[in-house]
């Protein structure tokens, strides 16, 4: 792997208490790339992903954002979609940017551009409560991709969908790297990743069992399995 990174971690951990549920946790983020982050439910993926994006703080370690120590004044650079996203059901697709923008202070222009990109320009009058899961979901990446962050954090992003939402989905995600959106994105569904990463970490009881470049020749099932036993007991 390169030595060009948007993103790293070194050594992130974080306890609860008596629970460490991230252990000593170093990722390698590729600029204009897809990084997936595999696990199982429960090994870590959404707490990791929530320290990047600032939400919790870590108990140690460290977040280098584009070659220099994380702060607070990088999330303009960083969007994020992890658990649900923030939307008003009562509006529609439009309104719910404009809510951001105004909050952001970003042009209005953006409106129509992030609209565009994710497919919902024909919405219209539609609110937001009548949309499909698929639509809510990249609705939920539009807002995040309004201030045009040059690093998007997607938690189990295809989580809900039905096939069709899953293959639109896919397809958005892959062109951001085109755009100069480096995408973070976790999953406990190889399939999801297969398709569309192009390095692969594996974490399992908070720990990074596996990092590199996904070769399509390997079997990623056979060495998935192989490192959440291996850190299972541990």
């Amino acid at each position: 792997m390169t030595d060009t990174y948007m993103l790293q971690t070194k050594g992130l951990t974080k306890k609860y208490r008596r629970d460490t549920v991230v252990k000593e946790l170093s990722l390698n983020v590729r600029g204009n790339t897809i990084y997936g982050l595999l696990g199982p439910n429960g090994a870590g993926k959404s707490t990791t992903l929530k320290i990047i994006a600032g939400l919790i703080k870590p108990t140690s370690g460290e977040v280098v954002f584009d070659g220099h120590p994380w702060s607070r004044a990088d999330l303009t650079h960083i969007g994020s979609l992890i658990e649900h996203a923030p939307l008003y059901g009562n509006l529609t697709a439009k309104e719910n940017l404009e809510v951001i923008t105004t909050i952001l202070g970003l042009p209005k222009q953006r409106i129509e551009e992030v609209l565009e990109t994710v497919g919902l320009t024909n919405t219209g009058s539609k609110r937001v409560m009548n949309f499909s899961m698929g639509m809510k979901q990249r609705l939920g990446i539009a807002l995040a991709i309004l201030n045009r962050p040059r690093l998007l954090i997607l938690d189990e992003p295809t989580n809900g969908l039905d096939p069709i939402g899953i293959q639109e989905l896919r397809e958005l995600i892959r062109s951001f790297p085109k755009q100069g959106i480096t995408v973070l994105l976790s999953s406990h569904l190889l399939s999801e990743v297969e398709h569309i990463a192009d390095d692969i970490g594996i974490i399992s009881n908070g720990i990074l069992g596996y990092e590199g470049e996904y070769d399509v020749h390997e079997d990623l099932e056979t060495l998935f399995t192989n490192i959440v036993r291996n850190h299972r007991s541990k």
